[in-house]
């Protein structure tokens, strides 16, 4: 390859942030040699938008040279100038669609709302009071909330402390889901829906051809189910030590480091740094 390894798409949970949900302080000052030579960084996460900006935030990584994947792939934001690069959705007949499935399946399930990422649920459940003590969102709850939405969300997601139900959910929905949605794990109890044909990879191809950059140019570093197509799309698709075995199945490069010893920063200092200063461009 000729080209040198100009962006990295990172996921956060399990992969860039630590168990504490914080950035370790050498992969945050590797983020930082990275965009000072000129390269691009990119959080590339499931969380919602407004979850994937407050870590931005905090961490500094919303000037110029940053950018957010949020909704696996379904939403691109450009931090430094408060755009949306772009956005898929899924239309509202399909989301109630998929509500009155999981209902009948006893299964939880909730959505967004597109302006303020509001996650909208029917009823409050133990689910609904993990995930937003995850992400810090805001619930909204009620029989009447999917006839109140007037915008078409970005993701759905089904979740259960039962595996099994949702891949037998996920497998008996495929038939009328699969032409509409995309359909992947992101963790054992996360069942998410995307619009058909969205993925994180399809938003590392998306966001390398907003930048003008070859997709070979590209590193993604991720742990999870929902990273495989990153890794898979990217010039380097890169897991860190604790990643899920199939995440490191699909990797081209395995760190010896994990998330609690800075993977990400291990990643950097490979294929941005050292490399760049010794001239290497490719994985050995």
């Amino acid at each position: 390859m000729s080209e040198k390894y100009r962006i990295l798409f990172s996921d956060l949970d399990a992969t860039l942030l630590n168990d504490n949900k914080e950035i370790e302080a050498g992969a945050l000052d590797a983020i930082d040699a990275l965009l000072s030579q000129g390269d691009f960084f990119a959080i590339c996460t499931g969380r919602p938008l407004a979850s994937a900006r407050a870590v931005a935030c905090k961490a500094g990584l919303e000037r110029s040279g940053c950018y957010i994947v949020s909704y696996n792939g379904g939403v691109i934001y450009d931090p430094s100038r408060d755009q949306i690069v772009s956005y898929a959705s899924i239309p509202l007949s399909v989301v109630r669609r998929l509500f009155e499935k999981a209902q009948q399946a006893g299964l939880y399930i909730h959505t967004y709302d597109r302006t303020s990422d509001t996650v909208l649920t029917i009823r409050h459940t133990k689910e609904l009071d993990a995930y937003i003590a995850h992400t810090r969102l805001r619930p909204k709850t009620g029989a009447g909330v999917l006839e109140q939405m007037t915008e078409e969300p970005a993701k759905m997601i089904v979740i259960s402390e039962d595996h099994k139900r949702l891949e037998q959910f996920q497998k008996e929905n495929e038939a009328w889901s699969g032409d509409v949605l995309n359909s992947f794990f992101s963790c054992e109890p996360y069942l998410e829906y995307c619009p058909a044909g969205i993925s994180k990879g399809s938003a590392v191809r998306a966001l390398c051809a907003y930048l003008n950059l070859p997709v070979a140019a590209s590193v993604a570093a991720g742990d999870e189910r929902n990273d495989i197509a990153m890794l898979q799309a990217a010039g380097i698709g890169a897991a860190p030590r604790n990643a899920h075995p199939l995440a490191k199945e699909a990797a081209d490069y395995v760190c010896e480091k994990d998330h609690n010893e800075g993977a990400v920063g291990e990643i950097i200092r490979r294929f941005f740094i050292d490399a760049r200063s010794s001239g290497e461009t490719k994985v050995s």
